[in-house]
């Protein structure tokens, strides 16, 4: 079986029952949910041994996420809980004021993630492992954080893994162009395979397209793969200097947090067990398809038969998949 390890935050999400501002909402749903975490989370339904890296507060919060890896069957063993600080937490608002479309609400500074630092990383943790996954929310919490992921990557390449970036820029977090590049590159250089999109090349390039993609391209030297997220227009893929499309499928998007991370995660869990690169995006399309159609980040993260059903009953007759 195939191994991974992420790092990153994850965090309590609370989302109202109903769609609107949030000022008016009194009743709200518990969630768990955070990038990186979701990725993983993603990869274990579909057959990768997976483990994860963060620190939550020793609080009630923290025993949540805890278990709600644990039931996912992620090990945990590198997660720390934090006596000091707590748990982070954050609030969606859905369909107000873009109808559609969502908008996020931190509280997270000082939280026992930001925290977690360099210090915090064993050996043990990288051994016998095919793949490492960070993002770009992760180096940009705090300077420990930044430093913890850089030592991660170097661990993770020493025992021989590949090491996967999705550049998950969060403008709260980084502020201007500037900063962003500055903590971004040296992820984006490493990364064997590098997740991004429109939004975050405009953020690092500028707003000609085609221009931000032979930016990102040039910047990413050690990848031998690059995806190209476009949401509802589907996904692209470089791969070795080949490029592949794959359309997305057209589906009532209910919350579409999660809908990323759902993708990377069906493509690497694809990737690593020997599926093709067509194949990979196609089955990374469809996590998404149906990770945006529910309402929270993780539960409705699919396994092979809900891949294999979706496609079933969008004529793709994808029988092969649990072979």
């Amino acid at each position: 079986m195939k191994r991974a390890l992420g790092l990153g935050e994850i965090m309590v999400q609370m989302n109202p029952t109903e769609k609107g501002a949030l000022r008016f909402q009194t009743l709200f749903e518990r969630h768990v949910a955070g990038s990186e975490a979701n990725t993983i989370i993603q990869m274990q339904r579909m057959g990768v041994e997976c483990s994860f890296l963060t620190a939550v507060g020793a609080d009630e919060f923290g025993k949540v996420i805890l278990s709600s890896l644990r039931s996912e069957g992620v090990n945990t063993y590198g997660v720390v809980e934090d006596r000091i600080n707590p748990t982070g937490v954050y609030f969606v608002q859905r369909s107000y004021p873009v109808p559609d479309k969502t908008m996020v609400f931190y509280y997270r500074k000082d939280s026992a993630a930001a925290h977690f630092g360099p210090e915090n990383l064993k050996d043990e943790y990288f051994v016998d492992l095919d793949l490492f996954l960070v993002s770009g929310i992760t180096p940009a919490l705090s300077d420990s954080c930044n430093q913890a992921a850089l030592k991660s990557i170097e661990l993770a390449k020493k025992s021989g893994a590949q090491i996967a970036f999705d550049t998950n820029i969060r403008i709260n977090l980084l502020k201007t162009k500037e900063n962003a590049i500055r903590v971004l590159e040296p992820f984006v250089r490493k990364a064997d395979i590098l997740f991004t999109g429109a939004g975050d090349m405009a953020m690092l390039f500028g707003n000609d397209s085609e221009v931000a993609k032979e930016k990102i391209i040039e910047m990413a030297e050690s990848a031998h793969i690059i995806v190209f997220k476009k949401g509802a227009d589907g996904v692209e893929a470089l791969v070795s200097g080949k490029r592949y499309s794959m359309p997305s499928y057209k589906v009532p998007v209910i919350d579409e947090l999660g809908g990323g991370d759902a993708c990377d995660g069906a493509f690497l869990a694809s990737y690593l067990q020997g599926k093709s690169i067509e194949d990979s995006l196609r089955y990374a399309n469809v996590a998404g398809a149906i990770t945006v159609s529910l309402k929270g980040d993780i539960e409705p993260l699919p396994d092979w038969q809900a891949i294999e059903t979706f496609l079933n009953v969008h004529g793709a007759g994808e029988k092969r998949l649990l072979r």
